[in-house]
């Protein structure tokens, strides 16, 4: 599996320096830029997934770095990390492309969930191209082909065929994705399927781990968010059954009472990812996106 490369970009050396060693240990490699000049530089050497980027750095500021990075670089994700942000900052930050918007202090888990998140859209993205790439080439390639036996006007109307326009899949997955929420904690979820709802994302909730396989019977979803500890059938079980009969089915672990060996064996059964409570609604919405997106890209 690709390594992913994530860039950190902060002038506080040795916050960042902690944050790349614990990003190694989850087997995310990193490498650390202590100014918006010298990330730059690294990325026109070699551009990472992912950018975790400070604003408030002396010389050029984030959001300068985070501009320049998305029109040189449009398909490296940004992610801003800063203490010293606003509401009008976020504004901004989205605005010229930023993929999610994060306030220090920020959990370690929850830096990574967001940046292996953007790194699956930067897989998309990266896919798109080259799927472009080599409709182009097919283009030339007939092109070249009615020239080269006489056939010059055809090799024209060829070159001058424009694409098809894209179709825009976003609004259609967020207003059809379909997410069931599975945690025993009745009020955590049934707000969680509010707040859901208010982002137009359909949910169901399921209160144990039987409740839930039976409703996936009925009706199958396309984004499983599911705890781990429950009465009855817990969490893991019901992922590894999940997984056997409908693997198309991406499953978000998030709990309160895991470990390491808990999410290394959740990651082998096929866990899109794993998230450690408490979740910020927002981080929330991002990864359920994601992991719908990666499942209709996977169809």
């Amino acid at each position: 599996m690709h390594k992913i490369k994530v860039l950190l970009v902060d002038d506080e050396e040795e916050y960042v320096r902690t944050m790349a060693e614990r990003m190694e240990l989850r087997d995310v490699g990193s490498r650390v830029a202590l100014s918006g000049e010298e990330a730059l530089k690294m990325v026109e050497e070699d551009p990472p997934d992912v950018m975790v980027l400070d604003l408030r750095m002396p010389g050029i500021n984030g959001m300068e770095v985070l501009e320049k990075v998305k029109t040189e670089h449009p398909n490296v994700q940004v992610v801003i990390l800063t203490g010293h942000g606003s509401e009008q900052h976020e504004k901004e930050a989205r605005r010229l492309g930023a993929f999610q918007y994060l306030q220090k202090p920020a959990d370690t888990n929850q830096i990574l969930s967001t940046i292996r998140s953007a790194w699956s859209k930067s897989v998309q993205a990266a896919a798109e191209f080259v799927k472009e790439s080599r409709e182009e080439i097919d283009r030339s390639m007939t092109a070249a082909a009615f020239a080269e036996s006489g056939a010059p006007e055809m090799a024209k109307e060829v070159m001058d065929q424009k694409p098809a326009p894209k179709e825009e899949p976003a609004e259609k997955s967020e207003s059809t994705l379909k997410v069931l929420l599975v945690d025993d904690e009745e009020d955590l979820v049934r707000t969680m399927a509010e707040r859901m709802e208010m982002r137009e994302l359909g949910s169901d909730v399921a209160l144990d781990g039987q409740q839930a396989l039976n409703m996936i019977e009925d009706d199958i979803p396309d984004v499983i968010v599911l705890d781990l500890r429950m009465p009855g059938m817990d969490g893991m079980e019901v992922l590894r059954r999940v997984k056997e009969t409908y693997p198309q089915i991406a499953v978000i672990i998030m709990t309160g009472h895991g470990s390491d060996q808990d999410e290394k064996e959740a990651r082998r059964l096929g866990a899109f990812d794993y998230l450690r409570k408490p979740v910020d609604m927002a981080q929330l919405i991002e990864v359920v996106r994601s992991a719908g997106q990666a499942r209709m890209g996977g169809e």
